[in-house]
Parts: structure tokens; sequence; C-alpha cells
């Protein structure tokens, strides 16, 4: 367990409920009481602090004229705070851009777009992030906007980093003015709410493509066209026995002989990955390193114009087929963003329903237990050229799959690159 996560143990992992709840009554009323707290800028968090040391120090006022400090800093925390009304904004704008996706650890830029709608300017404006889960950093914060003029727009980047995978409700950024003696946030504008997916980072695959094989025959049931595919080779010169209709016109007439369409059998490469998600002990690092595997394998084969079939037996199973387009690549790293530690009941169909005798399988492993034990030797049985690989901390594991001939990987070694 990450010791971070310690600290957010009474925080809940997603504050939609509490965005949800502080726009009802009660959270609106709660939250005017609070608006002292919140509206302090930096400068005022200090003020505040030097207020309270003043105050202590100074609280026997016989011996000790610091409480005229205190009372001179609570004076200006009262002023800052009356005179906020002066710094509300009229007529402003705030949307968010940001990426739909982005690798777990790689950094991802919220743009905050700011529009002058009104007719006056607005001066010292702040664009401040939500609070972020307990994975989730800060790590870039760019000054805010001096000055912006009506009908004018402004761009404020705020980049941030998430180490774990998993849809994330980021919630609703903020803007204000400062101008009140640059103390306290005047009233805030708010903006829609934000979501991400945190996928799977990719790490390299040092392996080459598994050979390309002859296209299985394929066509729509209605369809009478149906039987081997074939692939337009180029054009040659006509030779007897050559079949009449490959004749091709255009290049006859070009040429001036008869020139025929030269064709070859369509040639395919077809790759399986499977990740296994039962585990005697749920471990999230373990967990995720095989998923990281199971990503970085789909992401391999797809670049190689590769079909590559994703088949997630885990909590919630699910079957994905990536094109040799990479068309459905992203939605094959949302699946995996999302699953869970478990298995099905029929995992070990939903692994081998369809596998030809020479389709590669790489069958990803969380665990080595005798659940896993068997379902490799039934893997390895109807397929040959499986290929099962474990990614689990527990060094007794290691040791046993490495015994039974297994690759096995330590989650940390993953991002160095596999070869498997």
């Amino acid at each position: 367990m990450n010791l971070r996560e310690l600290n957010y143990i009474f925080i809940p992992r997603s504050t939609e409920r509490f965005d949800g709840w502080n726009r009802t009554r009660l959270g609106r009323a709660i939250e005017w009481i609070t608006t002292p707290l919140h509206s302090l800028t930096r400068e005022g968090q200090v003020l505040v602090v030097a207020t309270m040391v003043a105050g202590a120090a100074g609280i026997d006022v016989r011996f000790s004229h610091l409480y005229l400090v205190f009372c001179g800093l609570f004076g200006l925390l009262v002023a800052a705070f009356v005179s906020r009304p002066l710094a509300r904004i009229r007529g402003a704008e705030l949307r968010i851009e940001h990426p739909r996706r982005v690798a777990a650890g790689e950094p991802v830029r919220f743009t905050a777009v700011v529009r002058n709608t009104g007719d006056r300017p607005i001066y010292a404006l702040r664009v401040h992030g939500p609070f972020l889960p307990w994975d989730g950093t800060w790590i870039e914060r760019r000054p805010g906007i001096g000055h912006l003029p009506p009908g004018a727009e402004a761009r404020i980047t705020l980049s941030a980093r998430f180490l774990v995978r998993g849809e994330r409700y980021i919630g609703r950024f903020r803007m204000a003015s400062i101008r009140p003696l640059g103390l306290m946030l005047g009233r805030r504008v708010t903006s829609a709410p934000a979501r991400i997916t945190v996928v799977p980072p990719v790490i390299p695959i040092r392996a080459p493509l598994p050979p390309a094989v002859a296209a299985p025959p394929e066509g729509r049931s209605r369809s009478r066209m149906t039987g081997e595919s074939f692939e337009l080779l180029g054009v040659r010169p006509y030779r007897r026995g050559d079949r009449i209709r490959d004749l091709h016109a255009r290049s006859w007439a070009r040429l001036g002989e008869p020139m025929v369409r030269e064709y070859r059998t369509a040639l395919r490469r077809r790759v399986r990955v499977a990740l296994f998600g039962a585990m005697r002990k749920p471990e999230r690092e373990s967990f995720d390193g095989a998923v990281c595997l199971a990503a970085s394998l789909v992401a391999w084969a797809a670049g190689g114009e590769t079909r590559v079939e994703l088949v997630a037996a885990t909590a919630e199973p699910g079957t994905i087929i990536v094109g040799p387009d990479a068309s459905a690549l992203e939605r094959a790293l949302d699946l995996l963003a999302t699953v869970e530690p478990g298995a099905p009941d029929d995992a070990e169909a939903r692994i081998a329903i369809g596998l030809a005798p020479g389709e590669p399988l790489y069958l990803v492993l969380a665990d080595w237990s005798p659940i896993e034990q068997r379902l490799a030797a039934a893997v390895r049985a109807r397929s040959p050229g499986a290929r099962p690989l474990l990614v689990t901390r527990d060094k007794a594991a290691l040791e046993a799959a490495a015994d039974a001939g297994l690759r096995a990987l330590h989650p940390d070694d993953l991002p160095r690159g596999v070869s498997p």
C-alpha cells in the first residue's frame, strides 16, 4: 500500500457526492459559515497564522503589548472580509479543456479558458483547481490573470499527475478576483465538472511480432461471396491458363497487350491477450502490474498491424477486438483502466473460446496458485504457442513460476521493458 493513501483514509475516494451535497440547502448554509476560511488567499492564510500566534503571545495584557498587534492583524482580516463584494466578478465565464484519458504517472494539462463577457475589465484573477484524490498531485500552477479587457479571452494551464489507473471525478475549477487588500478572494465562478480516465501506462515490449498466417475464410452468412480472402499484388502480362475475369482492360489499352491482375492469399497476424484476475490476496501493486503488462501487449501488437483480441477474465469480464488500424485501442485501455481483481466461473472458456491452433496467446496472471497452474496447463495443452506471464510481488510465487517455465516479473521491473 502506498503510504500517501493513509493520509486520505477519512476522505471519500470521489468528491462527486460531496459536490452534489454542497449544493443542497444545508450545504449552502454550512458553506456560508465557512466562506471566510475558503476565501483566504495564500497571503491571507499566512496572516491568519500570524494573528493566532500574536493572540497567543499577548494573552496576558498586563505585561505585553502584543495584543495591540493581534488587534491590528485581526482588523485587517475583518476589513478584507467586509470589502469582498468589491471583488465580485460580473460577466465572466470559465471553461476547462483537458484530454479524455491520460496514462498513470504521466502529466495531464487542464487549460482554463476565461472569457470576459461583460462591459468592464476584470483585474487580478486567480484560477484554482479542485481537491485531488490521494494519487493526484498538482505539479504546475501558473500565475493568474492581471487584466482581462471586455470581450477578451485568456488561458491558464494547470498540470497534475495521477498514479493509479481508474476513472476520476476531478470536480469543479474555481475562479475569483483578489482585489480587497490581497488577502481574500471575491465571489467565485465555477466551471462544469471535469472527469478523466487514468489508463494503465504502456511499457516497451521487446519481442518480434508473430508471423503472419493466411486469413481464415470470412464473410456474412447471407452473402454468396464467401470464401478465402485475397489481396491485389499487381498486374502482369497474360499467360495461357489465366482466368478471363482477371483481365485488366485499362492496362491492356495502355500497353497494347493483354494484362491480368495478380492476387495472393491475404496474410494476417492474430494475437490474443488474456488477463486472468483471480488472486488469493488482492494486492494493488501486483494486479496493476498485470494490467499494465496486458495493456502494453495490446498496444505492442496493435502497432504492428495485428488483429488483437483482448479477453479480460476479471470481476467484470469483457472482450474487445482491436483491429489492424488500432481504432479500438482506446476502448481497450478504458476497459483495463476499470478492471478489478476477480475471475468469472467460465474464465477458462472465455480465454480459449475460438482459439486457432497456431494463434499466439499471452496469458497474464497476477498470482500463482493451483487455480492459475491448472489454467496455464489447460491453455498450453490447447495452444502449444501459449505464453503465460506472471506479475507479482510474492517472492515464493515468482520462484515457483520460474521453476514451472513461466516468465515471472516483479512490478518494479516493468518500466524497463519486457521480453515475453
